[in-house]
């Protein structure tokens, strides 16, 4: 066998912590090994090592490696339970180690302690271990090696404390175990026609293939193949091969057979159907194999006429090439391959005989059987086809097949002093910090325990001296090691006294704030202790629980009884500085009745210099600022706000009262840091919103003050310097009128006046009663409409009637007018071709005397409200305005309203559809502000007048030299849409509505009125609290209610 042996050193180091290949036995990665469990019950580890890959077997192909063994010499021969092997290597009482196998796991081999005499063997179940090995298999060439030691080992040469001087060199040995197939072909038979053939292997000469056939047949086997007479196995024809060795003479007659021996060690043989007779490609064969034993290695004719043998059973087959199958076949039945359905019995049950048919070629047809067996036969089967068989073959195994030495890289490092891997750490807290105890800062101690500002320990655990003990401890002078910290934003640094016994650190050294933050003092024998003295600053935000560890191993070292020194690890000796963090120590209450719980809202009257307090307060710790710190832009305050400039508190709220059972919200909102101190910060505020939410646009209004808190008394003041005040919209209903003069239609009155609203049905002081007033004039066959300023005519119909801004529509023929809750017509309930409703509005009544033409009250929007609208009404509208800002400034406005612009049943915007609500055939018209303003226009309505068409009105004439009217469009096009996009153009005007005979019954006309209101504010001031070093509060909240 071609096969060979790598393997890789392994050192095992008994210096403390992890060296070379030492393993933590705990490490998840190793702790679940038997292997490796098993060495650790065996003693006491001092050390434990692992190398992956320790040894590694290959073979060539055809060569199967079952196993690798440790020996103990270049033959193989096993490690022995009971006689040990004694190495040069001794323990550090001078005691010599000896291999023994370990009696309970073949794959271990035990170092066990003698004496000083290298002679005296000792007892392997009795005597205590130095050390332990042990193989884990991860496959059957390649091992792991775990090696384990007790007690520490004499290393011969003390001033060579780390090298690799001791090893077992030619004591261990590794010895490969393998399977081989042996083949035999006719390419290697005698030539001619024989009683039997001798063929030797070509893979190893001692082993040999006996050739005769049965039932009268002949052997015949040549470079064709092994057949029966010829070169093939016919129907009925058998083929016997006996696995033989020791055979000289490779061919003759049936008295000229010889061998020494049967081959007792095969279970596993085969053979290769190389082709089917008569050669056809759809052909397919049928044979029946046997497995025998010879009992008796007869030779000559004995052998040839029969010998005596047992049958073996066969328990698989397995099945390669044209008739291949997956799988190994282990009982009986029918298996498709890719040449077709091939059928196997005989497997079930017990029996030495297998059945095989329809084979293809080439197939190769391996055998395995339950227990030894020296021969094979083969017996065609078939009705019709034979089959040339090529080649057979067996697996052989082979013991001790290939050793290599391997004691030479197993090696045991000594050590002198190390670090032992320990750690040692304490925890100190900048809560217990008390001015009153000689510390720089006062901390929160929530839990009350004292002293937890200091800590006390050893590190004498941290190093191990080895032989050279005890070891004593001190500090070195250099502290370039130590970790770069700072203390409320001042650079700490280190200094260590002469003696080595004592680091002071310091903050601001040198500075106008230097100060102590701690010290470490180190005895001797490794007790120290840690005495933290101001705080330090943490990472931004870590919070309360979080810990700063600052690594003193640097600065420690540990001198052995001869000079030698070490240091220990880094991160071995770690003081962690436990965080302190602001607290909310006095909750927001804004009544400051304890008796009503914490969170009442802050109550502040509506009048400017109103002021209220409430309790809040709060402790920054032991992390707390220097007083020089503190102004406009340093503060305890967290900057609530990355957009606005200074230091903000959010303010969010709403107010009520502008629009019934509805909140309005801030435009902006601002609570901005104007100055702090050590027991003060005073923050100013305001807040925006829309005065009058149901107008279109912001109406915007402000409202703020002061809020203040004393940092002493734990309370806040908050003080109102702006009041708030806005307005409402409300919409005021012809058919919700208050009172009218006349009460009734009755005489058919020319004047109508119905009051809409009283101004003392509120609190407020500015707000005016509304009253409408309606007049009507109509068309006669000699009576037309004109225009003038007034709206009014009693002794002339003017002659104009080309409309510009600023004319009303007015004759000398007044009617009467139909003015009740649910009619409002001319000359009855509608208002038809030739008639005019003309509507001013006052904020007292002008009684029915005589005809007002001067309005004192305004309305921003209308609403005309009908019944019985079709799909063809439309009508014509002018506005009486004037200016919001200046009561002398009038001027009129025309709108045409088409169909498409009234609002039918299911149209109506939200904001109208609870007051107009419509029928299937009730249309709705709206007028909004910015239906009559243009850009930077503030015109009201003080009156309008409704008609069903023009009524001969139009635009003037643009050019009068043409033959009929050319009329420039003056009306403006209604765009139905409401809200701030609803606006209609107030250039792209149209002509007037021509004369028809559209019919309008009105119903109910609306009006919004706006009236001033103190609304109710509700503020909510977020507030947080950040120490020194970026720990905050969560956010708290201060409510006010402004009322």
């Amino acid at each position: 066998m071609a096969l060979d042996i790598t393997a890789q050193d392994i050192i095992i180091d008994e210096s403390t912590g992890l060296q070379n290949d030492d393993i933590d036995p705990s490490d998840p990665l190793y702790s679940g090994n038997t292997t490796l469990q098993y060495l650790l019950t065996l003693g006491t580890s001092l050390e434990v090592a692992f190398k992956a890959d320790f040894v590694q077997a290959t073979a060539d192909a055809g060569e199967t490696i079952t196993s690798v063994v440790l020996t103990q010499d270049s033959s193989g021969t096993p490690f022995s339970t009971t006689d040990g092997v004694v190495t040069d290597i001794q323990t550090v009482d001078g005691n010599y180690v000896w291999l023994f196998q370990d009696p309970n796991n073949a794959d271990v081999v035990i170092g066990v302690i003698g004496t000083d005499n290298p002679t005296a063997e000792p007892d392997p179940a009795t005597a205590p271990l130095a050390f332990s090995f042990g193989l884990d298999h991860t496959s059957t060439t390649d091992a792991d090696l775990y090696l384990v030691q007790y007690v520490p080992l004499l290393n011969p040469d003390p001033t060579k404390p780390d090298d690799d001087l001791v090893d077992l060199t030619n004591k261990v040995f590794a010895s490969i175990e393998g399977t081989s197939q042996i083949n035999f072909s006719g390419q290697n038979a005698a030539p001619g026609n024989h009683d039997f053939y001798l063929i030797n292997s070509p893979d190893d000469a001692s082993k040999q293939l006996l050739v005769i056939g049965l039932n009268g047949g002949t052997a015949n086997v040549s470079t064709q193949g092994f057949g029966i007479n010829n070169q093939s196995i016919n129907p009925g024809e058998t083929l016997q091969v006996d696995f033989v060795t020791g055979g000289n003479l490779n061919a003759g007659s049936a008295s000229q057979i010889q061998y020494t021996s049967h081959i007792e060690t095969i279970t596993e043989a085969g053979f290769t159907i190389n082709q089917i007779t008569p050669s056809q490609p759809d052909k397919r064969v049928d044979v029946t194999i046997k497995a025998f034993d010879n009992t008796a290695n007869q030779q000559g004719t004995d052998f040839f006429d029969g010998t005596t043998t047992d049958p073996v059973d066969i328990t698989s087959v397995k099945l390669t090439g044209a008739s291949g199958f997956a799988t190994t076949i282990t009982i009986d039945g029918t298996y498709a391959t890719a040449s077709g359905n091939v059928t196997v019995t005989g497997l079930n049950g017990t029996g030495n005989a297998v059945t095989i048919t329809g084979l293809d070629n080439v197939t190769t047809v391996d055998i395995t059987t339950a227990d030894n067996m020296d021969r094979l036969t083969v017996t065609g089967v078939d009705a019709n086809e034979g089959c040339d068989i090529t080649e057979f073959h067996f697996n052989t195994t082979t013991t001790n097949a290939h050793t290599e030495e391997v004691g030479s890289l197993i090696n045991f490092d000594d050590d002198g002093p190390t670090a032992t891997g320990e750690t040692e750490s304490a925890t100190v807290q900048e809560d217990d910090l008390k001015v009153a105890d000689g510390d720089s800062s006062n901390g929160i101690d929530e839990d009350a325990t004292p002293n937890q500002d200091e800590a006390t320990g050893s590190v004498a655990a941290l190093v191990t001296s080895g032989a050279d003990e005890p070891a004593t401890f001190s500090l070195k002078a250099d502290t370039s090691g130590l970790p770069t910290l700072t203390s409320n934003g001042d650079a700490v640094t280190y200094e260590v006294n002469a003696a080595g016994d004592l680091l002071t650190a310091t903050a601001d050294d040198g500075g106008a704030n230097e100060r102590i933050v701690f010290t470490l003092s180190l005895a001797a024998n490794g007790d120290y202790t840690f005495d933290l003295q101001d705080q330090i600053d943490h990472p931004a935000g870590s919070g309360d629980a979080a810990t700063l560890a600052i690594d003193l191993s640097s600065l420690l070292v540990a001198t052995d009884a001869d000079g030698d020194t070490v240091a220990p690890d880094a991160n071995a000796f770690v003081i962690n500085v436990e965080n302190d963090v602001p607290a909310i120590t006095v909750p927001f209450d804004g009544d400051q009745i304890a008796g009503n719980g914490n969170g009442t809202h802050e109550t502040l009257a509506n009048t400017v210099g109103a002021s209220a307090e409430g309790n809040f307060g709060y402790d920054i710790g032991a992390d707390g600022r220097l007083a020089a710190f503190y102004n406009a832009t340093h503060s305890d305050f967290v900057d609530q706000d990355n957009v606005l400039a200074g230091i903000q508190l959010s303010l969010t709220g709403n107010l009520t009262g502008l629009v019934p059972n509805t909140e309005t919200p801030f435009i902006s909102s601002y609570a901005t840091l104007q100055s702090e101190d050590a027991t003060q910060a005073t923050f100013n505020w305001q807040i925006s919103y829309d005065s009058d939410p149901n107008t279109a646009g912001n109406q915007t209004a402000t409202a703020g003050g002061t809020l203040v808190f004393d940092k002493d008394a734990d309370t806040y003041t908050i003080t109102l310097n702006d009041a708030v005040e806005g307005f409402t919209k409300d919409i005021l209903h012809t058919s919700e009128l208050l009172s009218k003069e006349p009460t009734s239609n009755v005489g058919h009155p020319n004047i109508v006046v119905e009051k809409l609203f009283e101004a003392d049905s509120t609190p407020e002081p500015n707000d005016r009663d509304f009253f409408v007033q309606f007049t009507a004039n109509s068309v006669t066959n000699t009576i037309k409409f004109g225009l003038n300023s007034t709206g009014d005519s009693d002794n002339a119909t003017p002659t104009d009637t080309a409309w510009n801004p600023g004319d009303l529509v007015t004759n000398n023929h007044e009617d009467w007018v139909s003015a009740t809750q649910s009619t409002n017509g001319v000359a009855g309930d509608t208002i038809q071709k030739g008639e005019l409703l003309t509507l001013r509005f006052f904020d007292t009544s002008p009684h029915i005397a005589t005809e007002n033409i001067t309005p004192s009250q305004t309305a921003a929007d209308m609403a005309i409200k009908f019944d019985g609208i079709g799909t063809s009404e439309d009508l014509m509208v002018i506005l009486q305005l004037v200016s919001g800002t200046d009561s002398s400034v009038h001027t009129s406005k025309a709108i045409y309203i088409s169909n498409a612009d009234i609002f039918k049943a299911g149209q109506v915007p939200t904001a109208y559809a609870a007051d107009f609500p419509l029928d299937n055939n009730d249309g709705l018209v709206i007028i909004e502000r910015n239906d009559y303003n243009g850009v930077g226009e503030n015109w009201v309505i003080q009156g309008a007048q409704i008609m069903q068409s023009g009524n001969g009105i139009t635009g003037p004439d643009s050019n009068p030299n043409l033959a009929g009217l050319q009329e420039t469009p003056t009306a403006i096009d209604l765009n139905r849409a409401t809200g701030s996009t609803g606006g209609s153009s107030q250039t792209a005007l149209v002509n007037w509505d021509a004369i028809d005979n559209d019919v309008l019954k009105i119903v109910d006309l609306g009006f919004t009125s706006t009236q001033t209101t103190t609304p109710d504010a509700h503020l909510d001031f977020g507030v947080q609290v950040a120490d020194a070093d970026g720990d905050t509060t969560t956010v708290q909240h201060i409510l006010v209610d402004i009322a």
